[in-house]
């Protein structure tokens, strides 16, 4: 929906989904309202550079402070041999007299350790912290503390982890008055199947179990009956399949249990801001006997991290991104900045001003005291205008120079007036004209002053009569005094003209502080989990800094490179020195110099982030943990006595288990018969050295003994491609091409001596391959809808996507507002800006449209003989004029998206 306001995915009211005005005018200030108060959140989706230089003389610095009072608290539990740590939520008012509800949630696979942080980063922790003064329940978070079990059985009943964490539950129990008919069980991904095995293994202990992309062993689900529960998942989820959890949910409701399955749409495998975002999950909780509710579509909570995970520089990759600010998405920027301005930030003091003057012979001494100011700021425009030069104009509007008191004293006369104001921009804006050179120092942005004027026209300001005069001295009357001050002040325009010039170095060397670009953000942050989203491998990507390295302007816009500090994988554990690697291929030759918003990231930088996760050993997994049977079959007992003939010695007592470990780093690039001029060519993943352990045991009990070894190498070309499925509507589909190439060898382990030295490694191989294509055809397309970037009323939409080698580029253009005639007569209307009067009218035909480029909402006015129509459009919004779903008059509409296509029926196999 385009015509009514979306501030953060919060849609208001419209009256049926096929009929939806426009913003009505009762409407108007509500909108703009949320704009104002919204504005400093989406500002902080744009490159930081940008908002801060439109912003000069205002040093965007604004803090806030929430009381929390909800804690966490570590603890500890012993287990009868050593201690262990988790980590229990304590919600604010929590009395010893009065049993509290509980939660026991089981984290992912990313947050395995023993440092009793990181599993507060993501899952729950992050929206119990953004809830901290309200929330209800005693939460325990637990750790995994095993990094080489099975993923999907980390947290299993009967594992050492499993244990652990209803341990850790049983102390919290005991140091804490929880209400234990009130315990609820939830996890994710890793923590989603320990959910579900927990709840079959115990089910009389929790009150309601919620897994989020979790599944299990459908054959003993039937335990868990008598538990309710509501199970989510991500209908992109390509790591844990949805049909998975459907699977389980449909299983325990055939054993008469009482279970639902909520299946999130293009959602992948982070579902966490969708569920424990909304307040519907925590309300069923609370009373799990009722069916549970909708999540609903209203705003959900924002997470906030409840400890702050240091951030150890790992790797210095310079060259990665290159950001091309053009004037179109500087003026969408210009045109926002006055609305997100605090009042504050235009009001102060100014230090006292001393004068003198000669009337009538005599000497006077003048100090003006006291002084304040207030004031507006209406306009910002904001554009590159040459080399190394930015102009910066900021239109300022009903500013109050306030004089408190002023003095006058002569040999035998003097005199005292109160408050004098001046007020300066009372017909239109006064300009202040800032010429700016920016340059890089010290991995920081710095702006040098060239020039700056100010002027006040002559019928746009005016000086008020001083109040409270008093006189002394023979021949000296008020009346003269009143007379003197204001015409002095009136002669003055000048030297007020210079005193505002005189603090704009200050403004600029303030301003160059809040240059700071921003970091990626964790897993739970808006920014980390789009990059999760389109990260190739299956554990969190790094966080990231980033910082300035080139910086150029000309007369269409400004060129930023930047450089990328990616952080330890392990922020707890010993720091290593830094490294530092070449760049990759993002320089200022290579951006376009036009007036859109370009962003270029060199896919190589890949290698030294995969790298990170490499040497921190964090790449591997049992195959039994890839959602896929092609896989489970590679692991399976008879599969592998087939490729390894050795093995059937053992009989049926043979236990085997392949864990799969990625040794070198991934590459990517473009493929080898793509020429570097060639636009929108697939690029590759290369990924050598992925090495599959097979190891063997006849007991139980025993050590797993590696018996063979096989070395992989895999490389795969990706497309990427933007589809435009709505005028308002762009997705990124990441695209697997069909060409697959696997190679590889294979081996008996060290120290294993075989009685049949037969190896089929080809085999092997040939079945890897086809469990990889099999895998990735599943995955084939990896989509991700792309909103506008919203700056304040402002947006920029995503125009293009193009792979041009060495690197990826994304273009963004001013979204436009569109008017379209669906019915079968002209009809007219009138449009205004915010500060400007209607137009004249504009016809509109059938069949045809209009499209307004502009930073701003626009006003629509229709006449007709029943009155007026007067609605919003915002930018980026599609209107339709068209008659009802009910029939009657036609009328203006907001457009409605096209109905997704079907999706292609499945092929037949062979």
């Amino acid at each position: 929906m385009l015509l009514t306001w979306d501030c953060d995915r919060r849609k208001m009211s419209a009256e049926s989904a096929g009929d939806r005005p426009p913003l009505m005018l009762r409407e108007q200030l509500r909108f703009w309202r949320e704009s104002i108060v919204t504005f400093p959140r989406h500002c902080r989706r744009i490159p930081l550079f940008a908002a801060a230089l439109t912003v000069l003389c205002l040093g965007l610095s604004t803090a806030s402070a929430q009381q929390v009072t909800g804690k966490f608290v570590d603890q500890t539990f012993n287990d009868g041999t050593v201690e262990h740590k988790y980590v229990v939520f304590v919600p604010a008012g929590y009395r010893s007299d009065q049993p509290a509800p509980a939660i026991l949630f089981l984290h992912g696979a990313g947050e395995r350790g023993k440092d009793n942080h990181l599993q507060l980063t993501a899952g729950l922790a992050p929206f119990v912290q953004a809830r901290a003064a309200t929330f209800p329940f005693v939460v325990v978070f637990p750790q995994c503390e095993s990094s080489e079990a099975r993923i999907l059985e980390a947290w299993q009943a009967g594992s050492p982890d499993g244990a652990r964490a209803l341990l850790a539950l049983d102390d919290a129990e005991k140091k804490y008055t929880i209400d234990r008919k009130r315990v609820v069980l939830s996890g994710w991904s890793m923590g989603g199947y320990g959910a579900w095995s927990l709840a079959m293994s115990e089910p009389a202990r929790w009150s309601a179990v919620v897994p989020l992309a979790g599944g299990g062993d459908v054959s003993k689900v039937a335990a868990a009956k008598d538990v309710p529960v509501w199970a989510f998942h991500g209908s992109d989820d390509r790591l844990v399949k949805a049909a998975d959890g459907r699977k389980i949910v449909e299983a325990l409701q055939a054993a008469g249990g009482t279970a639902t399955f909520t299946e999130l749409p293009g959602v992948g495998h982070y579902l966490c801001d969708n569920v424990f975002g909304s307040d519907a999950v925590f309300k069923w909780m609370l009373d799990p006997r009722n069916s549970p509710t909708e999540l609903g579509t209203g705003e959900l909570v924002k997470p906030v991290n409840p400890i702050t995970v240091p951030f150890v520089p790992a790797v210095e990759i310079p060259q990665a991104v290159g950001l091309r600010l053009g004037n179109d998405a500087l003026s969408a920027l210009s045109y926002s900045v006055p609305q997100a301005v605090p009042k504050e930030m235009l009001t102060g003091r100014l230090n006292d001003m001393f004068d003198s003057t000669v009337a009538q012979g005599r000497s006077f001494g003048i100090r003006f005291s006291g002084i304040s100011y207030a004031g507006q700021l209406e306009r910002v425009l904001t554009k590159g205008i040459g080399k190394d030069r930015v102009q910066v104009d900021l239109g300022i509007r009903n500013v109050v120079l306030n004089i408190a008191g002023t003095s006058i004293s002569g040999e035998r006369h003097s005199a005292q007036a109160g408050p004098i104001n001046i007020v300066i921009g009372t017909r239109a804006p006064a300009w202040l004209t800032l010429e700016l050179s920016p340059y890089i120092e010290s991995r920081a942005i710095r702006l040098k002053l060239l020039k700056s004027s100010f002027q006040i026209a002559d019928d746009n300001w005016y000086v008020t009569a001083p109040a409270g005069v008093s006189v002394q001295g023979f021949g000296m009357t008020e009346e003269a005094v009143v007379s003197g001050l204001t015409s002095g002040l009136y002669g003055a325009k000048g030297r007020i003209e210079n005193e505002v010039l005189a603090v704009v170095p200050g403004v600029v060397k303030q301003v160059e502080k809040n240059l700071v670009l921003p970091d990626t953000g964790s897993p739970v942050s808006q920014s980390g989990a789009a990059i999760a989203k389109l990260w190739p491998l299956p554990i969190y990507p790094p966080r990231l800094r980033i910082w300035p390295e080139q910086i150029a302007t000309d007369e269409n816009g400004i060129s930023l490179i930047v450089g990328l500090t990616a952080a330890s994988l392990d922020p707890y554990g010993p720091v290593k020195p830094l490294k530092r690697v070449d760049g990759v291929g993002a320089t200022l030759d290579r951006l376009p110099t036009d007036t859109a918003l370009h962003a270029m990231v060199a896919p190589q930088i890949l290698t030294p982030l995969t790298e990170m996760a490499v040497e921190a050993d964090q790449l591997k997994l049992d195959l039994l943990d890839i959602p896929n049977p092609m896989f489970t079959k590679m692991a399976d007992r008879a599969t592998l006595q087939e490729f390894i003939p050795d093995l059937k010695q053992y009989g049926d007592d043979l236990q085997v288990r392949s864990s799969l470990r990625v040794l070198r780093p991934l590459h990517a690039g473009n493929p080898a018969e793509a020429t570097a001029d060639e636009a929108n060519k697939p690029f590759e993943f290369q990924l050598k050295g992925i090495e599959i352990t097979v190891a063997i045991k006849t007991d139980a009990k025993a050590e797993w003994k590696p018996c063979a070894v096989f070395e992989l190498n895999i490389s795969e070309q990706v497309k990427a491609t933007l589809e435009k499925p709505a005028y308002d509507q762009r997705v990124v589909e990441l695209q697997w091409q069909p060409v697959s190439n696997v190679t590889g060898t294979g081996k008996f382990a060290e120290g294993y001596i075989p009685t049949n030295k037969e190896l089929n490694a080809d085999g092997y191989v040939e079945q890897f391959r086809t469990a990889w294509q099999t895998f990735t055809k599943g995955q084939s397309v990896s989509s991700m809808e792309v909103p506008d970037l919203a700056i304040g009323a402002s947006r920029l939409r995503l125009n293009d996507i193009n792979w041009k080698a060495p690197l990826i580029e994304v273009t963004y253009n001013l979204a436009r507002i569109k008017i379209s005639n669906l019915s079968n007569e002209t009809f007219t209307y009138q449009t205004k800006s915010p500060t400007s009067p209607f137009s004249q009218p504009y016809s509109l035909k059938p069949g045809d449209s209009h499209e307004f480029e502009i930073p701003y909402p626009l006003t629509y006015r229709r006449v007709t003989d029943k009155g007026e129509e007067i609605y919003t459009l915002l930018v980026g919004s599609h209107s339709e004029f068209r008659v009802p779903l009910a029939g009657g008059a036609p009328r203006l509409f907001a457009a409605n998206r096209p109905a997704p296509a079907p999706a292609p029926a499945p092929a037949e196999k062979p």
